[in-house]
């Protein structure tokens, strides 16, 4: 056993492997309990106030750790426009996406990411001038197809779901996208985890403020213990994620994405016996046919770039 995890501490593949599969358990997780306090609780929360109180006491687990186990870190921040941004973005993100669970399946509202993947193509395409490749181009042909449907499977769900209803998890995946790449940067100049982590924590209850007005939402001890839960898997999977993005290539994590959609399906189904529809299904199936299209071509190329490369060695 020791054997095992000294060799995933080793490999950064590994490493991020772990890390972006943890980051989506808990990650999946919070999707659930968010959902529990806007919907199913006697005082529902608004979702800007549940993502205000779950960073709040976020900050407050990080802040004494950030002062005493982190003094030799460095704190100055990197590009503090980029730390802001990075709010700005993760703020707008996280309560499109919550509001988008009160009216919408967990998996309904999350299979949209499975489109993430494919954005990451295009900004690599535009902004790093990478190479469009034929598999990369039918994968987001297929992605588009995928898209469709999915916003089709609307007219199924035992409540009608609106465009613009569905608008909300898809601007929402754009704002974690664009989140992506700009931590990306972060991380290739160096600055540390817990400067990324404690940033987002005290950032966005402060873009929040605003919406919460003078008069703070009094809560009940159980909606304390849900945010308390929230705010500790939200660090763990901030860090575990900042961490995956800081060890590998963006491209290397594009095959895990749809991990996240069976992992908060499990949740969806666990905590509101949620199922999803025959049609949804078809739409993400053809996301995960996309996924694997692309990983299969790229383990193709890089078996048949080998060979080449072990003749030059020669």
């Amino acid at each position: 056993m020791n054997k095992f995890l000294s060799q995933i501490y080793r490999n950064n593949a590994y490493k991020a492997t772990v890390l972006k599969i943890v980051s989506f358990i808990l990650y999946a997780w919070n999707d659930a309990l968010s959902k529990l306090l806007t919907t199913n609780s006697q005082m529902p929360l608004s979702a800007h106030s549940v993502i205000f109180y779950q960073y709040v006491f976020a900050a407050c687990l990080l802040i004494p750790c950030y002062g005493t186990s982190f003094r030799k870190t460095q704190k100055t921040l990197i590009y503090p426009g980029y730390h802001l941004l990075r709010a700005i973005l993760c703020t707008l993100g996280t309560v499109m996406l919550n509001q988008s669970f009160t009216v919408m399946p967990l998996s309904y509202a999350v299979g949209f990411n499975l489109l993430s993947p494919f954005i990451t193509i295009v900004c690599a395409y535009l902004l790093f001038q990478e190479k469009l490749s034929l598999q990369k181009a039918v994968a987001l042909l297929i992605s588009i197809i995928a898209y469709l449907v999915l916003l089709d499977s609307r007219h199924y769900q035992q409540t009608t779901i609106s465009l613009q209803q569905c608008l909300m998890p898809t601007i929402a995946l754009l704002c974690f996208q664009a989140n992506t790449l700009v931590t990306k940067k972060l991380t290739q100049e160096k600055e540390t985890n817990i400067n990324l982590t404690l940033f987002l924590c005290i950032a966005m209850p402060l873009l929040l403020l605003p919406f919460e007005g003078m008069q703070f939402e009094k809560l009940s001890q159980e909606q304390i213990i849900i945010l308390l839960q929230m705010a500790i898997n939200g660090t763990l999977a901030i860090m575990a994620l900042h961490q995956a993005i800081a060890c590998v290539e963006l491209t290397f994590l594009l095959p895990f994405g749809f991990l996240k959609y069976s992992i908060v399906s499990f949740f969806g189904y666990l905590y509101f016996l949620e199922v999803p529809n025959s049609i949804h299904t078809i739409g993400i199936s053809i996301s995960m046919l996309a996924l694997f299209y692309l990983n299969h071509q790229a383990k193709e190329n890089k078996s048949q770039l080998n060979p080449l490369q072990s003749s030059k060695s020669i």
